[in-house]
């Protein structure tokens, strides 16, 4: 008989090696049937990847709970799971419409709730005039509890979008229900989370940038309502791990994102499922971000709400004070990723709008400076965005491409230290890699510096095609004139 403190390590440990062996095995597969993700417009990635990850994170935590973790009242889980892997792989392969990927999701929900009896029913003292409790009827029940796990499903989904987030957003999930769990003396949730997190553990050797293996629909419809079906379980009931208001927390950068997003759309007319490019990762690389540190900045923001709720159990704070960090980083989030984007856009089509409205730029400075220090201290994104200022400025560009051959001219709108953003009408495509070539007037003659930078993003306006690119390397004495000339910028942007 096998103690239950070496069961807690060979459930991560089996899951872990059980998706480092057969996720390549998986993606052999893949790419002989055609089962990969083709870059397009809407995605940063360049390269084709088989979408097999999410395959193989299930097959792994699936093998290690047959081995390790006592599976009576889990069939809906695992049913459920089966639904959803088996609809993800259909629309990997075959891109089914929003309609179906719906009634699977919903589907799913009802087998869980059926075969596992796991039920929302309370969201807890948010506003700390006592608990909210739906009434008791069953058909309002199931309803709720079928509205908030897919709005988790889908929020997972949504936010795959850069190498290693949705996977690391949920590995840090795992291991705090995990650890929330572990408080509560949970055994089987405990364990259950942490073949999960061990499985996803294993995929991300694979996704972490440059990513090798996504995990696609299957991946991110499983992993989602594996974390939805934890948000309730362990926060109902008479033997609940925590309040229902932890889950929001530990989750809270996936639901945020969502929400957001969701609103956007709304406010816009587009259609709620309609993939576009304003989630908040795709905000942070416009910004000027790489999408290495735009992931750690987000899996960092998430690690910090999720570390807040370890708290939880030693001190015991009142649900509505929980709510209230949840609504003061939802907040943050919103203001931030509103002025990223209320920047860029007058950037685009008002050239004289640092100008006009400089008191307008320096009041969001100042509050956008004040939230994100608050949500991601140790984080240094304030930094970040601190030291780098942008200039609005026209300035002719010539971009070649990586054959050594091709050249494109284009237009600088605004740049900086560490990159710029530019119209470049023919440029159609990301390229990994691109070498840029600035004409810089400087006392009455034009100097070509070159650059070599990273192609990060690009967007198609009424008015043209504009693309970002992060600065990687330039010549020392490049280097020189090309500061020389931001200097002036600067003092030109201060007589102003």
């Amino acid at each position: 008989m096998i103690s239950f403190e070496l069961r807690i390590l060979l459930a991560f440990l089996v899951a872990l090696f059980s998706a480092l062996f057969v996720i390549p095995k998986l993606a052999n597969i893949a790419r002989s049937i055609g089962l990969i993700d083709r870059p397009d417009s809407r995605k940063v990635h360049l390269e084709p990847r088989p979408l097999v990850g999410g395959i193989g994170m299930v097959i792994a935590a699936t093998f290690s709970s047959m081995l390790f973790v006592d599976l009576k009242g889990l069939r809906g889980l695992f049913l459920g799971l089966a639904v959803l892997l088996f609809v993800g792989f259909l629309d990997d392969f075959r891109q089914l419409d929003a309609r179906r990927k719906f009634l699977a999701q919903l589907g799913a929900a009802v087998l869980m709730m059926y075969f596992s009896k796991v039920f929302l029913v309370s969201f807890g003292d948010l506003l700390g005039l006592g608990a909210i409790v739906l009434p008791d009827s069953d058909l309002l029940i199931w309803a709720v509890t079928i509205f908030c796990l897919v709005g988790v499903i889908n929020a997972i989904n949504m936010i795959d979008g850069l190498d290693g987030l949705a996977g690391g957003i949920s590995f840090i999930a795992f291991l705090a229900f995990g650890l929330h769990a572990s408080f509560a003396d949970a055994r089987v949730l405990m364990l259950l989370n942490l073949a999960f997190a061990g499985a996803v553990l294993g995929f991300l050797r694979y996704n972490w940038s440059p990513a090798r293996v996504f995990m696609g629909d299957a991946g991110s419809l499983c992993l989602g309502f594996t974390l939805g079906f934890m948000a309730i379980a362990m926060s109902q009931g008479e033997d609940a791990v925590f309040s229902p208001v932890v889950p929001l927390l530990i989750l809270a950068v996936p639901i945020s994102d969502t929400l957001t997003v969701m609103g956007k759309r709304i406010i816009r007319g587009r259609g709620l499922f309609l993939p576009d490019r304003y989630h908040f990762h795709h905000i942070l690389m416009r910004c000027g971000m790489v999408r290495e540190k735009a992931v750690m900045t987000i899996l960092g923001i998430s690690l910090l709400l999720s570390g807040i709720t370890i708290f939880v159990p030693f001190y015991q704070p009142p649900e509505w004070m929980l709510f209230g960090v949840y609504v003061f980083y939802f907040g943050g989030y919103v203001v931030t990723s509103q002025f990223i984007v209320s920047m860029m856009k007058h950037g685009l089509k008002d050239p004289s709008y640092q100008e006009n409205d400089g008191k307008r730029e320096e009041r969001g400075r100042m509050i956008i400076g004040s939230w994100v220090r608050i949500l991601l201290k140790g984080l240094d994104y304030a930094k970040i965005l601190r030291k780098d200022v942008r200039y609005e400025i026209s300035l002719q560009m010539r971009c070649r491409l990586a054959d050594g051959q091709t050249v494109i001219e284009g237009w600088i709108e605004n740049v900086s230290r560490h990159g710029c953003m530019a119209m470049v009408p023919d440029l159609k495509e990301l390229q990994q890699h691109i070498g840029l070539e600035l004409i810089l007037p400087l006392d009455h003659e034009l100097h070509i510096v070159s650059i070599e930078a990273e192609h990060i993003w690009f967007n198609e306006e009424v008015n043209g095609r504009y693309h970002g690119f992060h600065f990687l390397e330039i010549e020392q004495n490049e280097q020189e004139i090309f500061y020389d000339f931001l200097t002036r910028c600067r003092r030109h942007k201060k007589k102003q």
